[in-house]
Parts: structure tokens; C-alpha cells; sequence
């Protein structure tokens, strides 16, 4: 094996009994092997370098001698006004008497007259990949949007290859150095970037921040809450991307205004049945619930939710498959829909919510198919149904305090309504006359307006109620279920009852019966 003892320096001629070649010997054998080159250069005085080889075959040690000379090459390329340079060296190896030629070793080559890339498109594309650009652990420090992106006096291009070049970048921004601080300060970037063809498009890039004095730059200090209240670059950058991605997608107009949810659920289904994969996406993003999207943000969707949409797109022929227009329903309340699939085997399952006047999806659980499934139920229409009726939903057309009507099997009684179940579109009254505080739960289409029927214990609807001669913001004293009377103010009286606000603050204003009311304590 051949180890390197000693690097001996610069020789001059009358140091050593033998000779190394000449410039010009040397200029010639480059030129040789160079036929092309326009150019010769020689750099510096070579140097002999001393190597031992301790594992001769017959056990000695052996010395060699190399000499090494620095040069450079200029050669045309197809390209007019362009020229290849290649810096390297050649080698010699002492044979004993004389060094004769080795080998040429490893060197680099850059290339010259090449015109300067156009700024405003290395700018175009670092700013779209704004996270490899500045590097990954300042991607997640930087408080704040990039302040500056400029090009020094001098960038220093250097194109490494006709589809290569590297230069220099000046870059301006605040960086966390604390829970509490920010620096601002100029960066260097050292930025290389690529390309598939000559003058062809940027394709990737590389960069670096050099190193630069620590202490450098303006220094402003925060609370800990404020400084978690500035965005930091990646969240910036995230909702750039995102409203980026949402302008790609096409424009699928506005969507309808949705008075229940199974018509938003029957929509969605029909839009996925029936649109492009691009579409569907844009059509989601629509009908996305506000829970749907991480705090503070209108585009970027979270985690979970992107997971489910996902799923869908990325699985959307499977869809198309296995699912019929009007798809049999194992189970539907008026925020959720459960779909079968062709073979009434998975479900799909859509959930809502009423959301700014109209409804809005909350997710999507949808379980693909596998091939051999989607196969068997494409063309299957054995399970389909027939396209439902799609009803309005019913909003509630009362509140907590109004007079209604009652209609029983057994008649029609004057009632009040005590509480509301929007969900269900269900009220519950308790009966005008009815000491007992016994209630019902009615649906909507068994509740008429005001007082139209009779009383539980008899008489007619215009009898005189135990509370009628109390009035609004008279005190009163209102019995509780423990016993004891509490001081309030009426704010308002509907029917049996009166909304009431309580002296004694632990009791939140209500609505009670009048009957349980009393002017003295």
C-alpha cells in the first residue's frame, strides 16, 4: 500500500539529480491531449510529493516521486461567445532517471460568457418553494413574512454547467432568538440552481446561509403571548400555498343555498358522482364547515378533515363504482346521512351542520372498495333507489314563552312552551291549568299559535290565568325547588309564564311559571 510521508515543497532544479518537465513540455502535452483547447495556462510552480509503498512484494519499502503542476484550459463550446474552462492537474511520476507522464488528476470546469439568468425568474421560483429556499430550521424560526429578497452589486454567477449556475442573494428577516425576542437582520445566501436544458426552465434549487456574525442585526423584545401571536413564515407561506392551490382549481361558481342537510348530503353525493376529481375538490372546499379549517384560516384545512377529502379524491373512481345515484339509507337524522353501497355491504356516512343560513359538511367517512369489489358493482343497479323527496327543513316557528295549542287524540288544549328541540323540530308544553308540571313533547306539525283550544281542568281558552294580573318589571318573589322565595324582576310574561331576572346574581335569568310567583316574600 502506498502511504504519503511528506509533501517536500517546491524544488528548484539544481536541488535534485534529475528533472521535472518544463512549462513548455508540459503546456505541450496538455495541448495534445486537448486538441480543441484555445488555451493553455500553467498556475503557480509545481511540487514533487514523496509517497512510500510498505507493502512491497519482497518486503522493502519503496519511495516514489510525483510532481504535480496546476492548469487550466480554455475550449469553445456549440454555443457562440461561450467557452468551457477547466482547471486541473497533470501528474509525473520519477522513473528513476526522469519523471515521465502519470496520469491527469481530477479538476473542476465552469463556463464563461454565458448570459446572466434572468433575475425576476430566480426570484418567481424561490418564492414558491419559500421553505427549501431559506432552509428548514429557519423556516420555522422566522417571525413574520421575508422583508427583502435582493441580488448584491456583484452576484458572483458561476455556471458550473450550461444548466447550472450558483450566485449570491441578499435576504432581510426576523428571527426568533428566544421566547420573547426577534432579530432582524440581512442574510447571505449562497443559492446553486438547475435546470434540464440550456436557457431551458428552473427546475430545483439548493441554498445555503452562510455564516455570519451572531450578534448582528436589530433586536426587538415581546411578551411570550404576543410573540406566539405573530404568524411565523411557515404559517404564512402554508396559507400562501393554500390560496394558491384554491385558485388552481376550476370555477365551479357558487353552490345552492341548503335549508336542510340531507339536500346538502344528496348534493355532495351527486357532485362526486358526477364531476371531475379537480371539481370535486373545488365543490368541497365550499360546503367545508369553518371547524373544518385550522384556526384563523379560511383555506387551510386540518389535519383530520384534509384526511377524509383525501380519501375521497385519491379514491374517487372507487367511489363512482360503488355507489348508486340514490343510494339505499341505513340510518338518516337531520345532520347525518348513512348511504349503503351497491352491494348494501359498506356505508358511507355524511355529517353536517347548520352554519350561516345554510348547511355545511363537517366529514365525509367514506372506506374504498377494493379492485375486485369496484368490478363486481359498476354496473350493478339492483340496490338503487328511486330519487327521494327532498323536503325543506322545518325551522322553529316558536320561542321558550309562547301561547300554542296543543292537538291530543283526545282534543285541543291551551299550552305554553317550555323548551325546544331544534334538532328534532320538537317542542315541549306544558298545559295551561295544570298544577302537576307535567309536559309533552309535541313535534311541530301537532302545535298550533296562541290559545285556540280549552283548558285541562275545563273552561274556555279566554279564562283568566293564575298570573295574568302581574305585570312587566313589577317584583315579584318566585318559589324555587328548595323552598325559597327569591327576590326578581319580570321582564317579560307570555301565556303562564314570565321571564324573569333574579337580585341574587347566582340565579341566571328563566323563564318560570306565574304560578309560582308572588308579591309577597
Amino acid at each position: 500500500m502506498k502511504t504519503l510521508l511528506t509533501i517536500s515543497g517546491i524544488f528548484l532544479f539544481g536541488l535534485i539529480s534529475f528533472a521535472q518537465p518544463s512549462d513548455a513540455q508540459l503546456i505541450a502535452k496538455i495541448k495534445a491531449d486537448n486538441p480543441s483547447a484555445t488555451k493553455v495556462e500553467l498556475f503557480g510552480q509545481g511540487i514533487i510529493t514523496k509517497v512510500i509503498d510498505d507493502q512491497n512484494s519482497d518486503g522493502y519499502a519503496e519511495y516514489y516521486s510525483y510532481y504535480r503542476h496546476t492548469y487550466r484550459t480554455h475550449k469553445p463550446t456549440d454555443y457562440t461567445g461561450i467557452t468551457e474552462v477547466y482547471s486541473g492537474s497533470i501528474q509525473y511520476i520519477n522513473n528513476g532517471s526522469a519523471f515521465v507522464f502519470d496520469q491527469y488528476l481530477i479538476g473542476d470546469r465552469w463556463f464563461l460568457g454565458v448570459p446572466d439568468p434572468d433575475q425576476g425568474e430566480i426570484l418567481k421560483m424561490l418564492k414558491s418553494d419559500i421553505e427549501n429556499f431559506v432552509e428548514n430550521a429557519h423556516y420555522i424560526s422566522i417571525v413574520g413574512d421575508i422583508s427583502e429578497i435582493t441580488f448584491p452589486a456583484d452576484p458572483e454567477y458561476l455556471w458550473h454547467e450550461l444548466t447550472s449556475v450558483s450566485f449570491l442573494l441578499n435576504v432581510t428577516y426576523a428571527e426568533k432568538i428566544s421566547y420573547t425576542q426577534v432579530r432582524k437582520a440581512k442574510h447571505t445566501y449562497n443559492v446553486r440552481m438547475y435546470s434540464d436544458a440550456f436557457k431551458g426552465p428552473w427546475k430545483s434549487s439548493l441554498s445555503t446561509r452562510e455564516e455570519e456574525d451572531s450578534n448582528e442585526g436589530e433586536i426587538t423584545t415581546y411578551t411570550a403571548d404576543e410573540l406566539r401571536a405573530i404568524p411565523s413564515l411557515s404559517q404564512i407561506d402554508a396559507e400562501n400555498k393554500a390560496k394558491l392551490e384554491l385558485s388552481s382549481l376550476p370555477n365551479v361558481g357558487n353552490v345552492p343555498v341548503f335549508d336542510s342537510g340531507e339536500k346538502l348530503f344528496y348534493f355532495i353525493h351527486d357532485i362526486i358522482l358526477t364531476k371531475s376529481t379537480q371539481e370535486v375538490k373545488a365543490y368541497l372546499y365550499k360546503v367545508l364547515s369553518v371547524n373544518c379549517f385550522i384556526e384563523n384560516s379560511t383555506v387551510i384545512v386540518n389535519d383530520y378533515n384534509q384526511q377524509w377529502i383525501n380519501k375521497i379524491l385519491d379514491n374517487h373512481e372507487a367511489y363512482i363504482a360503488c355507489y348508486c345515484p340514490y343510494p339505499a339509507i341505513k340510518h338518516q337524522q337531520s345532520n347525518m346521512l348513512q348511504f349503503y353501497d351497491k352491494v348494501n355491504t359498506k356505508m358511507l356516512r355524511m355529517q353536517g351542520v347548520e352554519e350561516g343560513g345554510t348547511w355545511k359538511i363537517i366529514t365525509i367517512d367514506f372506506y374504498p372498495s377494493s379492485k375486485s369489489e369496484q368490478d363486481q358493482m359498476r354496473n350493478m343497479t339492483e340496490n338503487c333507489e328511486k330519487q327521494p323527496e327532498l323536503k325543506s327543513e322545518s325551522k322553529p316557528q316558536y320561542k321558550v314563552g309562547d301561547n300554542v295549542t296543543g292537538v291530543f287524540s283526545n282534543g285541543e288544549f291551551d299550552g305554553v312552551i317550555d323548551q325546544i328541540d331544534a334538532a328534532s323540530n320538537k317542542y315541549y308544553i306544558k298545559l295551561s291549568g295544570d298544577n302537576s308540571g307535567t309536559g309533552y313533547w309535541m313535534d311541530a306539525q301537532f302545535v298550533k299559535p296562541g290559545h285556540t283550544g280549552k283548558l285541562i281542568n275545563g273552561g274556555s281558552s279566554s279564562s283568566t290565568s293564575s298570573g295574568s294580573n302581574f305585570k312587566v318589571n313589577e317584583t315579584v318573589y318566585v318559589l324555587t325547588s328548595s323552598g325559597e322565595k327569591v327576590k326578581a324582576k319580570i321582564k317579560e310574561i307570555s301565556g303562564d309564564k314570565a321571564n324573569v331576572h333574579f337580585s341574587n346574581p347566582m340565579y341566571q335569568d328563566m323563564w318560570v311559571s306565574l304560578s309560582n310567583c308572588s308579591r309577597e316574600k
